[in-house]
């Protein structure tokens, strides 16, 4: 009787031990244009359960112009959106950095209203500064915010240089990091062309654009 109690406290042990992440990468260079946009997915199939936590990694992004980076992510088949990073490192570049964002992270990116130093390698909380959001989904404003919904699918990053003048890159591509629980099917991947009728390619509608330069983009405001 009592091997039984032991085996059995075991299994629930096991049982209740959380997922380890599970980490995707399109390791693909992206470059990004000036006043341009550049799209990169990600093909999620597989994974069982939903998600618990979700962390995205930037493998070396570099620009001469900081504040013109703008990042989101885009989960398709869900249609929501979350833009991660604006408005940070003023005018300094940024050079090779290595970035994850995760809502576990110490801080946020540097703003200049607080922090006058550029965006350098380290783990940041979600940090749009420019309050920009994504036409044509659901915008959320942590990573949190896709908890409990099912992994699989095309999640697709968003890169856009804002101002005339600097070009960029993410020279290593980039990473999610999804750690699910509970058990359930796979999704299905949405046809290519699913992304273009959504959206049309990309749009950030903002409630703020804080730029001494003149963005040359198409920015729609949200009132």
């Amino acid at each position: 009787m009592h091997k039984r109690i032991v085996s059995f406290a075991l299994a629930l042990a096991v049982a209740a031990a959380p997922a380890a992440a599970q980490t995707l990468t399109n390791s693909n260079r992206i470059n990004i244009p000036d006043t341009g946009q550049a799209l990169s997915s990600i093909d999620v199939s597989g994974l069982q359960g939903t998600i618990s936590s979700l962390s995205l990694t930037l493998n070396g992004v570099n620009h001469s112009y900081s504040d013109d980076l703008v990042f989101g992510l885009v989960a398709e088949d869900l249609q929501l959106g979350l833009i991660f990073w604006s408005g940070a490192g003023g005018n300094n570049a940024v050079s090779n950095a290595t970035v994850t964002f995760n809502d576990a992270a110490a801080g946020f990116l540097p703003y200049p209203l607080f922090d006058m130093g550029p965006v350098t390698t380290g783990s940041y909380l979600p940090s749009n500064w420019y309050a920009y959001g994504i036409n044509g989904v659901g915008d959320v404003l942590s990573f949190a915010d896709f908890a409990g919904y099912d992994p699989n699918g095309r999640w697709t990053l968003l890169a856009a240089d804002t101002a005339a003048g600097d070009i960029g890159s993410v020279d290593r591509g980039w990473s999610l990091s999804f750690t699910t629980t509970g058990t359930g099917g796979a999704g299905p991947v949405p046809e290519p062309a699913a992304w273009a009728m959504l959206i049309g390619g990309f749009a950030l509608a903002g409630a703020a654009l804080r730029r001494q330069r003149r963005p040359s983009v198409t920015v729609s405001f949200a009132a």
